[in-house]
């Protein structure tokens, strides 16, 4: 049983890992894009705000599941 909660710990920290990355990729990416925006249209900023918050805030909320799935974890 121990390494099966091992294993999942694994598998999880993998996952939020992975999402961290993503989430930072992204952030720099909207940053990036933001600012070409910016310069070439300058009134289409909101929309790449509006896209910008609502893909973080998806990938926040995946990231707050997976650490409420190690809390809440009840297959002892």
């Amino acid at each position: 049983m121990l390494i099966i909660h091992i294993l999942i710990g694994i598998i999880f920290g993998y996952i939020i890992w992975k999402l961290l990355k993503v989430t930072f990729k992204l952030i720099i990416w909207l940053l990036l894009i933001g600012l070409i925006v910016t310069f070439i249209f300058p009134k289409a900023l909101f929309l790449v705000g509006g896209i910008g918050f609502l893909v973080l805030s998806t990938l926040g909320v995946l990231l707050i599941l997976c650490l409420l799935g190690f809390f809440f974890f009840e297959n002892d």
